[in-house]
């Protein structure tokens, strides 16, 4: 199996209803999980953290994906390349709701919801993956 691979992300579901007012609406919360790869085909969780979690955006599943992305990378900098120097990252974003069963709590910790949604086989909302060279570029090494 061939990963696509692209600085974008799979758009997350259409625009917003009419009457949808932005100053009073809570934004949603998304679940996300980072996934590493030797070859961009066989993906395994990434245990070093932030590898999975939760983030309420109202920007959507793309913008959680950058941002998932992006925490994970800066915290790379810090590391030894040897250890993520050719490594594939993938991010998988969900959005909770009636669909995925929802947030259980007003704040839903640790819960591993990334793992537990892909293991249920639920599509994600956005899936962001970055080639090794592409991970170089954006660590910085």
């Amino acid at each position: 199996m061939m990963a696509v691979v692209a600085n974008n992300t799979i758009p997350a579901s259409g625009p917003r209803g009419p009457g949808d007012d932005e100053a009073t609406r809570t934004p949603p919360t998304y679940a996300y999980l980072v996934q590493v790869s030797a070859n961009g085909e066989r993906w395994n969780a990434d245990w070093t953290e932030p590898a999975s979690g939760f983030e309420r955006s109202a920007d959507g599943a793309c913008q959680v994906a950058r941002q998932a992305l992006g925490r994970r990378f800066r915290q790379m900098r810090a590391d030894d390349g040897a250890h993520w120097r050719d490594l594939w990252f993938r991010v998988d974003v969900w959005l909770l709701g009636p669909a995925t069963g929802g947030p259980r709590r007003d704040d839903p910790g640790d819960t591993p919801w990334g793992r537990q949604l892909q293991a249920d086989g639920v599509a994600p909302d956005a899936v962001e993956v970055r080639t090794p060279i592409q991970v170089r570029e954006e660590v910085g090494g």
